[in-house]
């Protein structure tokens, strides 16, 4: 029983985190906001998370998960196409106002950068190199292309995107990004 209540009381509080940060942004969330929020005390805050950037950490990781599992569709394109859909999909949702936040409060805040490079590429670098591997594999891309360029792009073009509002992150944008920008560089690499 009391497993499932430290469970439960850690789900509400990462679900506060991700209410208050889509209400008053990151710089205006404080840890008390999060303890009121999650009917927590300070103290349950204070002692599980040594700082915000980290509340914030493992309020994602519990949204979203760690790492994932490569998408495995028997090509790099429809990998790809599977990838930036899913990609695409959390961007355009309710959690996407809050990324870009998150993001655009990184440039200001060194702790929060680290902690969001962790999230967003250490975690997810894996199954991009997996990905590529077997594209290798298969002679789709040179042996030893690598991950880098195309997490960096990939993600690079959806926050841009969902930050200008230049239109929808659909399946169009996926098609044209995986097959006009994303498979170009990976084979020329």
């Amino acid at each position: 029983m009391a497993t499932a209540t430290k469970t439960d009381r850690r789900a509400a509080i990462c679900d506060a985190v991700f209410e208050l940060l889509g209400e008053v942004g990151y710089d205006r969330m404080t840890m008390d906001a999060v303890a009121a929020r999650a009917r927590a005390s300070k103290a349950t805050i204070y002692r599980g998370w040594p700082n915000k950037p980290e509340l914030v950490m493992d309020a994602i990781e519990h949204r979203y998960g760690g790492a994932m599992e490569p998408p495995d569709t028997g090509s790099l394109r429809g990998d790809l196409c599977a990838q930036l859909s899913t990609v695409c999909a959390a961007a355009s949702g309710e959690d996407g106002a809050v990324f870009t936040g998150l993001l655009t409060a990184a440039t200001h805040n060194a702790e929060l950068a680290e902690v969001m490079y962790r999230c967003a590429y250490e975690t997810k670098h894996e199954m991009y190199e997996s990905m590529l591997k077997r594209a290798a594999q298969r002679g789709e891309v040179p042996d030893g292309t690598r991950a880098d360029l195309l997490h960096e792009v990939l993600h690079a073009m959806v926050t841009s995107r969902r930050m200008w509002q230049t239109g929808p992150l659909d399946e169009a944008f996926v098609t044209r990004l995986v097959d006009g920008v994303l498979l170009p560089i990976l084979r020329q690499c």
